[in-house]
């Protein structure tokens, strides 16, 4: 019985381990990049008189 409890409770863990692994690994891979870099703050133009 504590045999099978074990198997059990391992499996749950060994799972978990592989779900934090992909995330791990999804989050290493970043995000995807923008087509076009957004403008900076001093080359956006201003209409002040």
């Amino acid at each position: 019985m504590l045999r099978r409890i074990f198997a059990r409770y391992s499996r749950g863990l060994l799972a978990a381990v592989i779900a934090v692994a992909a995330l791990v690994t999804a989050a290493n891979i970043g995000p995807a990049r923008a087509a076009e870099p957004a403008p900076s703050a001093h080359t956006a133009s201003h209409t002040a008189p």
